[in-house]
């Protein structure tokens, strides 16, 4: 994750998953009524007899107070007005500028809205309920946010009507959303302070066929575009969509591009780009996902040679065969680290199988800075859609459940993310569920108590 550092029908993330992840989210709602229901009795039985009542206890009684809160929030007719509470199963993506101050996408009765935070996420107000169409239940809630301080980046909504989709930016917190002079379709950003890097589709998205990709930059935090010297370097044999490509900046010089042309082509082609000059000359690097695992595939480092592969296969209920490729070299070679085949899949013998979950969805049937957040060459952690986060700390060769998730009952839900901000502190969101957090990489609190 850069934070800059048998069924054939394939699933699909939008309106439909989204309908399910809220009747799950509805069903565990109303599970833990009967469970709060009890755990009122049993606090007053405590209070009466004199009996105390421990902190995990109160933990998640209160948690359970967050998920109603949805339904409460839910319930209020916008716009709503700047400064309005937001609980945190409303939360659809997040990210931290540093230990207190954070953004978030946030869901209000099929619309998306922006979020803000001040004191690590543990409280989230209305920042702007007026953000550009695109972004809402109808189309799958599909937007990307990037916050450098005060200074927004919006993009990855639907299709415009003429088969373009924009880049927005704010330089006010996002309280105001101007249209980016840059595009027509802006596929991915990633900027490193003031320098802002696009990804452009050079074509109408909606209309499947070649779509040559480019990258244009700026220096003014988005206010002013021009492309850089090394434009045209991929093509993408469309549709494209924030799914099939990934823009990794390591730093100012160093960067990759990782590009799937789709299902659509009969055989996906998964290409990776690097450029160690700014974006002056691409280079291509061999990419290993292939076969049973060449769907789509999703890029995290550690480092400019630290490389981690993720690659997908196709997906069938709430599982997906995958396999983990490290790279020490900057993706000049790889080697197999890990392996989850599924029941079409072929397992290789040079790793254990099932040393990778099975179940949850990575690319191309999530957004793939959702799911990977590479902190060093040993530890990361890994947030398939649909199922728990998962952590290594031996360089992935394996990977375990967070207990103090699994203990409440939490899964992946059917959107969300995970992102860092150092080595131990970080933030799970679940859309429909909650914001949890980390400070010392070890254990998980929920927020919004």
């Amino acid at each position: 994750m850069f934070e800059h550092l048998d069924d054939t029908t394939e699933p699909s993330p939008g309106v439909g998953e989204l309908a399910s992840v809220l009747r799950r989210a509805s069903s565990i709602r109303t599970h833990r009524s009967v469970a709060t229901v009890t755990a009122v009795c049993v606090i007053l039985a405590a209070v009466l007899g004199g009996f105390a009542v421990n902190r995990s206890s109160n933990a998640k009684i209160t948690s359970v107070e967050t998920a109603y809160a949805f339904d409460a929030f839910d319930a209020f007719k916008g716009p709503l007005e700047i400064g309005t509470a937001v609980p945190t199963p409303a939360l659809l993506t997040t990210v931290f500028a540093n230990g207190e101050d954070g953004f978030a996408l946030a869901a209000h009765r099929g619309t998306a809205l922006l979020a803000i935070t001040t004191d690590g996420g543990d409280a989230w107000q209305v920042q702007n309920d007026s953000l550009p169409a695109g972004y809402g239940q109808s189309d799958g809630f599909p937007g990307q946010i990037e916050f450098i301080g005060t200074h927004g980046y919006l993009w990855g909504g639907a299709p415009e009507p003429n088969g373009s989709m924009p880049l927005w930016v704010s330089d006010d917190s996002g309280s105001t959303w101007t249209q980016a002079f840059v595009g027509p379709t802006v596929l991915d950003v990633s900027a490193i302070g003031a320098n802002v890097w696009a990804l452009i589709g050079n074509c109408d998205v909606s209309v499947p066929g070649p779509c040559p990709l480019s990258i244009e930059q700026s220096d003014d935090w988005g206010s002013s575009w021009q492309p850089t010297d090394g434009s045209g370097f991929a093509k993408a044999n469309g549709p494209v969509g924030p799914r099939s490509v990934e823009l990794a900046r390591i730093s100012l010089a160093h960067s990759y591009v990782l590009t799937t042309d789709g299902p659509s082509s009969g055989s996906p082609t998964i290409a990776l780009y690097y450029t160690g000059d700014g974006g002056q000359a691409w280079q291509t690097l061999s990419v290993p996902c292939s076969g049973d695992f060449g769907l789509g595939a999703e890029l995290a480092a550690s480092s400019t040679d630290d490389l981690w592969l993720l690659c997908g296969g196709q997906g069938s209920a709430g599982s997906q065969p995958k396999e983990l490729y490290r790279s020490s070299d900057g993706g000049l070679t790889w080697s197999l680290t890990a392996q989850a085949p599924g029941e079409r899949s072929q397992p290789s013998s040079a790793v254990p199988p099932g040393s990778l979950p099975l179940g949850g969805y990575i690319a191309p049937l999530s957004i793939g800075h959702r799911n990977l957040a590479v902190l060093s060459a040993t530890t990361a952690w890994l947030d398939p859609m649909g199922t728990s986060l998962y952590k290594t700390a031996n360089g992935g060769q394996s990977w375990s459940a967070v207990s103090d998730l699994e203990s409440e009952g939490i899964d992946g839900g059917g959107g969300g993310n995970v992102t860092f901000i150092s080595a131990t502190q970080g933030w799970l969101c679940i859309y429909g569920m909650g914001l949890w957090h980390t400070t010392n990489g070890a254990n998980w609190v929920p927020l919004g108590l």
